[in-house]
Order: structure tokens, then C-alpha cells, then sequence
């Protein structure tokens, strides 16, 4: 031993004459003295300068380990050793390697301490882990529970990068990165759940734990389902022409590679999504979500700052190479032709409860040749929006003998909300792109046309709006809305709702406000058995 000897106040389970009796660079050894309870019963514990120790003789040696299982914290002192050095945990049945701390079976290793037995008495050395250490093992954990969505073991190993020092945001940046190569569309909601996580949780220690938590597990759960992506390197020049061309021709290399290029020429977010809104703005497409996440993203920058500006540039990219283009599709091509061949404005003011219930092929022309402020047509659509929401025929998701296109649910309807928020958002800072914000809003009510039955605003509607919102957004931190997709959905319409209250008519808020209560306090199918098998041999049946 090194050092001089000085006192330290340790707690044994079983004496009180313990002591440090020396130090060397790296940490100090504990004189526990002659524990009769190792001798009689092959393993004792001790309480060692806030650790808590484990101490295991066996016919392999004398073996000293943190007591508490690094899985669900069940002490392993009440473990059974085998083979004379794997101790495994009676709990669930981890095990380790008592020489190492390595884990034979379980996946997180548990901690070991030197240990010698020196004229009976029983010596053990405590190493102050450097927090430099502990944040690097606990990036390595998550990444290893990352890519198995363990969701117990990502919270564990956030936990412990946060308390060595390490920031949830700094742990953020690094599943984005991580993302980039392992989701194959790119952007989704794992992302836009994660800005609005960040938002709600604010300052909260606590909630930001779960908020980041949430986040993570749904990036990794999106991750198992995706083929691994292959990067590509950057094209020689970026113009803004050629990635716009890229993305209309579906041409996902080539539209990465020039927003590479770009970012290499030192372009940031704000030069590029000048790009993106065009092609947003150009086409409905992808269910509304291109415009969601462009503004998301830019939320994100803010909230994480320069360093995820090109992940999420090129994932955004390849999202919408890959996008839905439903303008094409019979039923929306009209959106094409009235967005590249404006009306005279002659067909009067909107009407909310007018619009509601009107099929897409009326409806687009109603909308395009409206008189109006841009704001006060948005509104009106909005207004309408939450009234199919509360026009919904519930009844109708739980169908089995039907075509596919006859699918419907609420996730129909929460899309015109999110997309009506974006809509103002893009168009506030561009006027130009208020024209195809109101088509493409309008393609959402006349969608939904033939999914609707009777106003029950009034069964629905919220008298304290301030208390419903601080407990509806109280309940995300512990839902169980079952699969992410549900989760988030919850979480992007409160949010989007909430804010629109400050941007919307009173009497547009109140349909808004009833509208979300509908939503949350309603089942939502989410499963579909029956009807999948249906379609499935009706689909195959087709084929030929």
C-alpha cells in the first residue's frame, strides 16, 4: 500500500471498527476488518464510503461487487453463485462475472472493487469512477439499448450520463446522428415528438428525464423496423435548382448529396429550407407532414442548437424524395390545377359549418375562388377542420368487410390541426405560400367528407380551458397510449392546439378545444385483426 493512513468513515453491516488505512493515486483501501459472516456464510455486505458492497469467498477466491444489481437494483448478496466465480441475480437472472463484473447473461456489467484478505482481515479498494468515464460507458450502454429498443436500459443509461455531468441535449444530438444511417425515410415523428418534448418539459428536471426518455425509445423502436440506410458522399456544387430537382424526381442520392454539398460550402438550415418549403408548398403530399416537420426541425435548431442543422437538412431531404405524392392521385389533382391556374375571386366569403361535409372535388374550387384576408380563410378552414372532428363517426374505424380505401380513423382528422399550425407557421413569413395552405387544408375537410355524422360540440365542449390544457399535458408524462405513433400523435395535437388559441377566432378556439377533448377522451383503434386478414386475402385474391 502507498499513501499515508487516514480515517474514513465506512459502515460495515457487522463491525464498527472499520478503517481507511491507506490511499494510492487511484483510490483508497478500506480495513474492514474479520467479518464473521463472510466466513460463515460465504458472502456478507458492507457499507463502504456510499457504496455498497458485496463480498462473495468462494472456492474461486474472495470477490467483492456493487450489491446492487445493475438491472432493477435487487441485492445481489441474495443471489446464487455457481461455477464458483458467476453470480447470478434472483430476481430476473441476470449473472456476471464475478472476476470481471461482465455479464454472461443481461446486458449492463456491474461494478467490481480490488479485494485481498491480509491475516484474516478483509481489505477492499474503492475507485472513484472519473465522470469523464461513466459518461463515456453510459453512451456506449444506449447506443447497445438503442439498438434494441430496451427502453428500461435507455432510461438507465441516460440517467447515468446525466449524472456524471453529461446533458440530455448533448445525449439528443447523438441519437440524431445515430438515426441518420437507420431510419430509411429519413424525418418522422420520432423527430417532431422529440422538439415538442423538449418544449412541454421546459425546465423540469424531472419531466425533461421522461420527455427525453420518450423521445429515445420511439427513435429506436422506429429504428428496428427500418433497413439500414447507406450514406453518400457529397456532389461537387450545390445550387438550389438542381435540389429542388432532385427531390421532384424522387432522386434520394443525388438530392442528399447536393444538400451535402451545400453544407459543406458552410450553408446552414436557414439556406436550405428556402428549397423545401418550395416543394412543400408545390404539391399536397405525404399527409401533410412535410410542411409539420420542416417547421419542427427548425424548432429542434433552436432547441439543440448549429450542430444538428445538417442531420436533420438531409434527413428532411430524404423524407420528402420519398413522400407520398397524393396530388397525383385522381381525387386530389385537382389541387394541382387550381394552385398553377388561380381563380377570380368571386365565390364569397367561407363558411365553417358550409365546408364540413363537402367532398374534395366541391370543396377545392369553393376555397380557391374565396373572397377574403388570408388569415380569416384560414381560420374558417381551420374552424371546420375541428368540426368533422367533432362530426367523426367513431363507428366507422372498427369496420372489417371493407376496401382499404375505405379505412378511416382519428388520425384522419388530427392531421388537419398539426397541418393548419404549420400552414401559419410557413405562411406568416411568406405570404405566397398561403394559397396552397388553404388548397391543401381543404383537401383535408373534403377527405373526411364521408366519415361524418352529428355535431356533439356541445357534449364535448371545455369551461375552463387553462385547467384542462395543464392537465391534458400533465397526462403525457405517464400515458399509455400503447404504440409511439399514438403517443405522439396525443402529444403534437395538444400542442398544436394549445398554440393555435392565441392565433384563432374564440369561437374557432372553443370548436378546437372540444374537438382535442373528443379526441383524448375517446378509444382509439388502434389494432385491427379482422379486417387486416380480410384485406389481405382480398388483396391477394386480386393478384392473380
Amino acid at each position: 500500500m502507498s499513501g499515508a493512513s487516514h480515517t474514513q468513515n465506512t459502515q460495515l453491516s457487522e463491525a464498527k471498527n472499520d478503517r481507511a488505512v491507506g490511499a494510492d493515486e487511484e483510490g483508497v483501501w478500506h480495513d474492514l476488518g474479520v467479518l464473521d459472516r463472510l466466513e460463515a456464510n460465504g458472502r456478507a455486505v458492507a457499507k463502504i464510503a456510499g457504496h455498497q458492497v458485496a463480498l462473495f469467498q468462494t472456492a474461486g477466491g474472495l470477490y467483492a461487487v456493487n450489491n446492487r444489481c445493475p438491472h432493477e437494483g435487487y441485492p445481489l448478496v441474495e443471489g446464487t453463485v455457481k461455477d464458483d466465480c458467476v453470480l447470478a441475480c434472483n430476481w430476473h437472472g441476470w449473472s456476471f462475472d464475478l472476476k470481471t463484473g461482465k455479464t454472461i447473461l443481461g446486458r449492463d456489467p456491474v461494478k467490481t472493487y480490488p479485494v485481498e484478505k491480509r491475516s484474516g482481515r478483509v481489505f477492499v479498494h474503492i475507485v472513484e469512477t472519473p465522470a469523464s468515464t461513466v459518461r463515456t460507458e453510459a453512451m456506449a450502454e444506449l447506443a447497445e439499448a438503442m439498438a434494441e429498443h430496451d427502453y428500461e436500459r435507455i432510461a438507465r443509461s441516460l440517467c447515468r450520463f446525466e449524472m456524471a455531468g453529461g446533458t440530455y441535449e448533448d445525449a439528443a444530438i447523438w441519437v440524431l446522428n445515430w438515426s441518420e444511417g437507420r431510419l430509411e425515410r429519413g424525418f418522422g415523428h420520432a423527430h417532431a415528438g422529440l422538439t415538442d418534448w423538449i418544449s412541454l418539459a421546459g425546465a423540469d428536471d424531472e419531466l425533461r428525464f421522461v420527455a427525453f426518455l420518450e423521445a429515445f425509445g420511439h427513435f429506436a423502436w422506429d429504428a428496428l423496423f427500418s433497413p439500414k440506410v447507406v450514406l453518400v458522399a457529397a456532389a461537387t456544387t450545390f445550387t438550389a435548382e438542381a435540389l429542388l430537382a432532385a427531390i421532384e424526381s424522387m432522386d434520394v442520392e443525388t438530392a442528399v448529396a447536393i444538400c451535402t454539398a451545400g453544407l459543406d460550402q458552410g450553408l446552414g438550415f436557414s439556406d436550405i429550407k428556402p428549397v423545401l418549403l418550395d416543394f412543400v408548398f408545390s404539391h399536397y403530399a405525404g399527409f401533410g407532414h412535410p410542411a409539420i416537420y420542416i417547421g419542427k426541425a427548425e424548432e429542434m435548431i433552436v432547441h439543440l442548437g448549429q450542430r444538428v442543422e445538417g442531420v436533420l437538412c438531409r434527413q428532411l431531404v430524404r423524407y420528402l424524395c420519398l413522400a407520398a405524392r397524393e396530388d397525383l392521385i385522381p381525387e386530389f389533382r385537382l389541387f394541382g390545377n387550381l394552385l398553377e391556374n388561380p381563380t377570380a375571386l368571386s365565390g364569397g366569403a367561407l363558411v365553417a359549418q358550409e365546408l364540413s361535409g363537402t367532398s374534395v372535388r366541391q370543396l377545392l374550387p369553393k376555397v380557391a375562388a374565396s373572397n377574403g384576408n388570408n388569415h380569416e380563410k384560414w381560420d374558417v378552414l381551420v374552424a371546420s377542420s375541428a368540426l368533422d372532428m367533432l362530426k367523426f363517426e367513431e363507428t366507422l374505424q372498427h369496420g372489417i368487410e371493407q376496401s382499404i380505401a375505405q379505412n378511416t380513423g382519428w388520425l384522419d382528422f388530427t392531421h388537419a390541426i398539426t397541418f393548419a399550425e404549420a400552414v401559419y407557421t410557413h405562411a406568416s413569413l411568406n405570404s405566397d405560400l398561403w394559397r396552397s395552405g388553404h388548397l391543401q387544408q381543404a383537401c383535408f375537410i373534403g377527405r373526411n367528407a364521408k366519415s361524418l355524422s352529428v355535431n356533439t360540440f356541445e357534449q364535448w365542449r371545455v369551461a375552463d380551458v387553462l385547467v384542462f390544457f395543464a392537465t391534458q399535458k400533465a397526462t403525457l408524462f405517464d400515458m399509455d397510449a400503447g404504440e409511439y405513433i399514438y403517443g405522439v400523435h396525443r402529444l403534437k395535437l395538444i400542442t398544436a392546439t394549445e398554440r393555435l388559441l392565441g392565433i384563432v377566432t374564440i369561437e374557432t378556439g372553443a370548436l378546437l378545444v372540444a374537438a382535442l377533448n373528443r379526441y383524448l377522451s375517446s378509444g382509439l383503434r388502434q389494432r385491427h385483426p379482422a379486417r387486416t386478414a380480410f384485406q389481405a386475402r382480398a388483396s391477394v385474391t386480386r393478384e392473380g
